[in-house]
């Protein structure tokens, strides 16, 4: 599937459920991106302990929404986000279960961002009937490569 189709697609799914940023991809859409368009930036957005627990996709970019612990707004956000992408750039953003990454996607999107995606299902996904993540959706259950530290 050409970047174009992927583009097209996350756009269409953003748009139907009446969100501002550019668009929802599937972490195998946003796997897809990172291997063919070589400009793709992946940004974890999750706290330092959960990349250290969870593990993390090689090569992403971390800059925390909240800070662990209290999981609080982090600050520093816009500032150290712009220290590793521009307003052009093509940012896919993921954090543990889609929701952060989603906030995090919306809010640039305000701040002129035009091209920000977030990763559907995020790293681990939601709950499976034993209450374990990672098997049911997001970018672990899709069989997509990470590595813990």
């Amino acid at each position: 599937m050409s970047t174009e189709t992927i583009l097209q697609g996350a756009q269409k799914r953003a748009q139907a459920a009446g969100k501002r940023h550019a668009g929802d991809l599937t972490p195998e859409e946003a796997h897809a991106l990172l291997c063919d368009h070589p400009k793709a930036i992946l940004i974890d957005v999750r706290s330092h302990p959960e990349l250290d627990f969870s593990g993390f996709v090689e090569g992403c970019c971390h800059v925390p929404w909240q800070l662990y612990p209290g999981m609080t707004p982090n600050p520093d956000f816009d500032a150290e986000l712009r220290g590793k992408a521009q307003p052009d750039d093509l940012l896919l953003l993921l954090c543990r279960t889609g929701g952060r990454s989603l906030a995090a996607a919306e809010h640039l999107a305000d701040l002129g961002y035009r091209h920000c995606y977030n990763v559907l299902g995020g790293f681990e996904g939601k709950h499976d009937v034993h209450g374990q993540r990672g098997k049911v959706d997001g970018w672990k259950a899709s069989g997509l490569p990470w590595k813990n530290k």
